[in-house]
């Protein structure tokens, strides 16, 4: 029986922060293990209980929808990871994860390089928030053994932020998502995904090359948009493939769907005004993997008809 005591919730670093090893997730104290998908420990209540997994191709029974996550258990297994039998409850990797549906404990999510590329990292391992474990159940996996499946859902959004930050160019306090009003009313987050993205393009827009300069010494500024939408109805994640580095401009026109891209990432003006006119290509950097599901979401939302080259 192991002596660690589980730790549900957050733990003080913003979902959407990456990490180039698992030795720093560990280091976060975001998941006791170093290896295994499963961090489970002692509850209130001297019962083994998880508070933590990793999605990184650990099964090919798993799938990932980013709100709802089919997560295989643990076990029977060789040394070579191949299946060679049945998995079972009362394996404590299991157990805890069916202790913590039954208490209703949250579940950290850390997606690694090696899971599903729609939402997955294209490198180390990033924080992606907490889940609830909604059901669990025994089924007949791909190598015709019984293995142990989990449906995890993902919290709402509210539920992901962490302690208020300040905003360090508008002052403002991050907690429900501020919002301005001009000619329309969007929502404006500052996520660890957002400045990732952003850093990576050193706030400069990937539409119209425009680096927006506010502060003594060169500071400039940059937004990170989603391409699909967070909030409804579009429900899009909040992923690095779905953010793209922009200035106001070029972020509020994307919003309202006045430019849109095409499945080959080229910027398309709809109504040929302002930086962008007709096609231009987006600029992008290695480290940045752009998901066509999300440009095509968008184009969806807003009825965008024979744009899918």
């Amino acid at each position: 029986m192991t002596s660690y005591q589980a730790v549900f919730g957050h733990v003080d670093v913003s979902p959407g922060t990456a990490f180039a090893s698992r030795k720093e997730v560990k280091a976060a104290k975001l998941h006791k293990e170093g290896e295994a998908g499963i961090s489970w420990g002692l509850d209130g209540g001297g019962k083994q209980a998880a508070d933590a997994i990793v999605l990184s191709k650990g099964y090919p029974d798993d799938r990932d929808l980013w709100d709802e996550v089919i997560y295989t258990g643990v076990g029977g297994q060789d040394r070579s990871k191949r299946q060679v039998a049945s998995q079972s409850w009362e394996h404590p990797g299991n157990a805890g994860l069916q202790r913590s549906r039954i208490t209703g404990k949250e579940i950290r999510v850390i997606r690694g390089f090696r899971g599903d590329s729609t939402y997955s990292p294209a490198d180390g391992y990033r924080y992606d928030g907490l889940y609830e474990i909604v059901e669990e159940w025994q089924e007949v996996g791909v190598h015709g053994f019984q293995m142990c499946r989990f449906k995890l859902r993902r919290l709402e959004q509210d539920l992901q932020e962490l302690t208020p930050l300040e905003d360090q160019f508008q002052g403002l306090l991050k907690g429900a998502a501020p919002r301005r009003v001009g000619t329309v009313n969007r929502i404006i987050r500052d996520t660890a995904v957002g400045r990732r993205v952003k850093r990576w393009y050193q706030h400069t827009c990937q539409i119209c090359q425009l680096s927006l300069v506010v502060g003594a010494g060169g500071a400039s500024y940059a937004e990170g948009a989603h391409i699909q939408a967070l909030g409804e109805p579009s429900n899009g994640p909040d992923v690095d493939g779905n953010v793209l580095c922009l200035c106001p401009n070029c972020h509020i026109r994307l919003d309202r769907g006045a430019i849109y891209l095409t499945d080959n990432f080229e910027v398309v003006d709809r109504y040929a005004e302002g930086p962008v006119t007709g096609k231009v290509e987006l600029a992008t950097v290695k480290e940045h993997r752009i998901r066509q599901r999300f440009v095509q979401a968008h184009r969806r939302h807003w009825k965008i008809e024979g744009s899918t080259s």
